[in-house]
């Protein structure tokens, strides 16, 4: 930190910003672009660090917010987002910025979007400097450099001639001449192609553009062969990387770009009138096909049957006393690797005992690794990607006595994961409109959670998918659609005590049809048990047991015959009706 700021004094920079991104605004990156991590110390996903010359600050969501204090130097400010009182990094760069004074960024890694609304809040001309000091990282690891393969029709669905035409479709009705995309996954899901540069999600670096008749697939060189080139003969062109910036300065016409998914750099590089929408292929693998919905379905199968027998070992072999975390996070991860398919985790495992599960999105490390006991709780979110697709699953497991809080807590969030599981609503309704029903049975108690209740989920893609989302606050919440896949995760989170959460994903399909119009419903595909040795029975409704009961059910017929005799007999009695 202190030779980055000498740096901003010598080149009389302000401040510096350093985003968690990458050159495609990716939400996971991989360890080339973790210059934030290296000089903050802080491991979270997501989180923004601004170095002045004498200061410095990190701007990072409720999730975090307790792993961000734990993991901060001193000489760093943590800006909780959203809480009363902290600015914005917009608002607190346009309160102590000056007219001469000088901001700095990496513009490949920096936002186009925020860098263009920073200028029009400022009363005043932004002077800014585009460059990259990460220099001073002395064993920075390589870029990601993995071979990038075809991803077959029989798992997605729909062959990328066909996907290129709805792209041109939609451009022709919006008289656009070229897209340019610069986010992985849209680039993946459109030419059915899968990598390895990302962790936890099976992309790979590129850049697209696509043409009216043709199209333009930016690859790093080594990272395909003839037979990949040979394959998108005639219909599109594959070029080298970096090419994308001088071929975009060419165009000429109208040109679609989402700027919140592309580089400062790339936007400065656009010589053409453009407009700026959200990339097409969004809403287009939003929607999940029926060969995607088949297999998706499949994957979470098997990753129940995972989930299962961990939940089995972890309740037979608890008393030993000598597990931890992240001994436990291995163990699912190796049951997991049994299944046939499995590629790698969806994310990094989260396994949280007792307290830890208070930090929303805790890590383990070497360092700090609890050994689990048998006695309170123990929450792990994990996810596996299939070549059948990606699940992702929370589950909340009682090792032992509970409090009467915990009892409490635990059996409020299953009333708020069964009240969005099993709501029927009408075609129209918004994440905004559904994420009551999810925090309902929380607010009678004056308690809550600071994180989305539901988020997209893709195909063998990125865990954390849009356009849809479930949450209390969003401006660009769109209508949840037949075929979206989508979580269902309400949890509490007590600080020094307890956090709990359980989750499913959902998919989105259609309901009947009445005078009031075409109604919606979720259908479960995670297939694992609520851990039944938590709940207060007596907090739950009629309807609300009714309900769990008609869960516990599929999800014995459906997980049942891929267990042992004594798994099965087990399952029966964590799966019976209350």
């Amino acid at each position: 930190m202190k030779e980055l700021q000498k740096i901003l004094k010598e080149r009389h920079i302000k401040y510096y910003i350093i985003p968690t991104d990458d050159d495609h605004q990716s939400e996971m990156v991989g360890d080339f672009y973790q210059f934030r991590r290296y000089l903050s110390h802080f491991t979270g996903s997501a989180g923004t660090l601004l170095v002045g010359q004498d200061d410095a600050y990190l701007w990072t969501d409720g999730r975090y917010f307790l792993q961000a204090q734990e993991q901060l130097p001193n000489d760093i400010t943590l800006m909780k987002m959203r809480m009363p009182g902290v600015p914005t990094l917009s608002e607190f760069l346009a309160q102590h910025l000056e007219e001469d004074d000088v901001l700095g960024f990496d513009g490949q890694v920096m936002n186009a979007s925020f860098i263009l609304d920073l200028e029009e809040e400022l009363p005043f001309d932004l002077k800014f400097e585009d460059v990259d000091l990460s220099y001073i990282w002395k064993d920075r690891p390589k870029r990601s450099h993995e071979a990038v393969y075809l991803y077959d029709d029989t798992y997605n669905g729909m062959d990328y001639k066909i996907k290129l035409e709805w792209v041109r479709d939609y451009m022709d009705a919006n008289e656009i001449n070229h897209h340019l995309i610069a986010s992985l996954d849209d680039i993946a899901w459109l030419f059915n192609i899968r990598g390895n540069d990302i962790p936890c999600t099976p992309v790979a670096l590129a850049f697209a553009i696509v043409h009216e008749t043709t199209a333009t697939l930016y690859l790093q060189k080594g990272t395909y062969d003839q037979e990949f080139i040979d394959h998108f003969k005639d219909n599109v062109i594959i070029k080298d990387y970096e090419d994308v910036y001088k071929d975009v300065a060419n165009l000429n016409g109208t040109l679609l770009v989402d700027l919140s998914h592309i580089n400062y750099q790339l936007f400065n590089h656009i010589n053409c009138e453009f407009y700026d929408e959200p990339n097409p292929t969004q809403w287009f693998k939003a929607i999940k096909n029926e060969t995607e919905i088949k297999n998706t379905t499949w994957a979470h199968i098997k990753d129940g049957v995972a989930v299962t027998k961990f939940m089995y070992y972890l309740k037979n072999n608890i008393q030993e006393g000598t597990h931890t975390e992240m001994s436990l996070a291995q163990k699912l991860q190796d049951f997991r690797k049994e299944q046939v398919n499995y590629i790698e985790p969806s994310f990094d495992t989260i396994c949280a005992y007792k307290e830890n599960g208070a930090i929303i999105h805790y890590q383990a490390t070497k360092e700090h690794n609890s050994v689990v006991k048998p006695e309170g709780l123990l929450m792990i979110d994990s996810g596996g990607q299939y070549l059948e697709g990606t699940t992702d699953i929370t589950r909340t497991f009682v090792l032992g006595d509970l409090t009467n809080e915990e009892r409490r807590d635990f059996t409020l969030v299953a009333k708020c994961w069964l009240g969005l599981m099993n709501l029927k609503f009408p075609y129209g309704m918004t994440g905004v409109n559904v994420d009551t029903v999810a925090r309902a049975p929380l607010w009678a108690y004056g308690l809550d959670f600071r994180h989305g209740t539901g988020h997209g989920v893709g195909h063998f893609l990125s865990v954390h998918e849009g356009p849809q989302g479930i949450r209390p606050f969003d401006e660009e919440s769109v209508k949840i659609e037949p075929g979206m896949i989508t979580s269902d995760e309400p949890g509490v989170y007590i600080e020094g005590s307890h956090g709990i959460r359980h989750e499913n994903l959902l998919l989105c399909v259609k309901a009947e049809k009445t005078d009031y119009g075409q109604f919606l419903k979720f259908v479960p595909l995670t297939m694992v048990p609520l851990d039944l040795d938590g709940l207060d029975v007596s907090l739950l409704s009629e309807q609300e047991k009714a309900q769990l009961n008609s869960y516990h059910d599929q999800v014995y017929k459906t997980i049942s015959p891929y267990l042992t005799k004594e798994e099965r007999e087990w399952l029966a009695i964590y799966t019976r009706a209350i």
